[in-house]
């Protein structure tokens, strides 16, 4: 099992203003006094994503280093060549995501005019499994009989096939179904409704009939599981992003909103990542490093706002002293410091 990623609520915050985000981030390293401070974000290659990262640097004065790939895709190697540009580091990043919603995907206009899904990349990556679980939830069908309820399901999901590149979803029996087969369905075979489904969804019970219906969103998290065939040697990013969140995959299709939850888990593990190479791996002697990772919502491709999820601190490279933060505690820890306002323009910062 998996280490469980936070609450899909805990997560769901609203998102900010992006250059009040930044002046309270440069508000709080001025305070903990950070010096030949170097500014690195780590964010997907998508246009949209360009202003943030202009700006990111505009507030600290000085132009920001990249350490990230296509799908918010983090290198940590990248740290270690930042260093030699810098001393203190305060470091950004995470996924993004379009703030037009439909079918669970986020959606942004590009310069064709053309609606797109946005983080694109990750949109790729979710389809093919949100499909086969999509279509899992109309096959298994659910009925009531004689005051009892029952589930058939198509012999294609009884049936375990070798593992290969589809995606093919994999049944707990254990968690849907209650003793053996009742006989045979229409496309499968017929089982009790296991207890648990039913105590969980009593008032869809009681609109239940003889006429099978499809389980839909009762098909949850727990019943479930994905089979692929994964490239964990590769150096693709789509690859090594997939293999990164494939344990968390039927935790992001039974979501509402299954593309910003991708989103969400992405920057989780991202931003572990990093913290775990700063720790164990970087030479961070006498150095103060600050990092906030969250979501970046594209209201279009100029303006963005954010939501803070994480947040991490190493002072003066102790890395046995270094603070965590969470969702709630990295918001409450910005919204105490003053927002810094440059003493420039941002044409005056661009030499013009």
């Amino acid at each position: 099992m998996p280490l469980a990623p936070p609450a899909e609520e805990l997560l769901e915050l609203t998102p900010q203003n992006l250059m009040e985000t930044y002046g309270r981030m440069r508000s709080l390293t001025d305070r903990a006094k950070f010096s030949g401070t170097l500014p690195a974000i780590w964010q997907c290659s998508d246009e949209s994503q360009s202003i943030k990262k202009a700006l990111f640097g505009y507030v600290y004065n000085y132009p920001s280093f990249n350490l990230g790939r296509v799908g918010a895709l983090l290198d940590p190697a990248r740290l270690a060549t930042a260093a030699h540009h810098g001393r203190d580091l305060v470091i950004f990043g995470g996924s993004h995501i379009g703030a037009d919603v439909a079918s669970g995907y986020g959606y942004i206009k590009r310069a064709d005019d053309e609606q797109a899904p946005c983080c694109g990349m990750l949109a790729r990556i979710l389809r093919d499994y949100l499909s086969v679980y999509r279509r899992a939830t109309q096959l298994i069908k659910i009925s009531s009989l004689n005051q009892q309820k029952r589930i058939e399901i198509p012999y294609k999901y009884l049936f375990k096939k070798p593992i290969s590149e589809q995606v093919r979803i994999q049944l707990d029996l254990g968690s849907l179904t209650e003793g053996d087969a009742l006989g045979e369905g229409t496309l499968g075979k017929i089982y009790r409704l296991h207890p648990a489904i039913i105590a969980a969804n009593q008032r869809a019970m009681q609109n239940l009939t003889e006429t099978p219906e499809p389980i839909g969103n009762m098909l949850s998290s727990t019943c479930f599981s994905f089979r692929k065939r994964l490239d964990h040697d590769s150096h693709e990013p789509q690859s090594m992003i997939e293999a990164s969140i494939y344990d968390f995959m039927p935790d992001i299709v039974t979501s509402q909103l299954p593309h910003r939850r991708l989103c969400n888990i992405n920057t989780w593990r991202q931003f572990h990542q990093l913290a775990s190479f700063i720790t164990d791996e970087f030479e961070g002697q006498g150095r103060n490093i600050f990092v906030l990772a969250g979501l970046t919502v594209d209201q279009s491709i100029r303006h963005n706002t954010f939501i803070p999820q994480f947040g991490f601190w190493m002072e003066n490279g102790n890395a046995l002293e270094a603070k965590y933060y969470g969702p709630d505690e990295i918001n409450r820890l910005l919204s105490e410091q003053p927002v810094y306002k440059p003493p420039v323009t941002f044409l005056e910062y661009a030499g013009l």
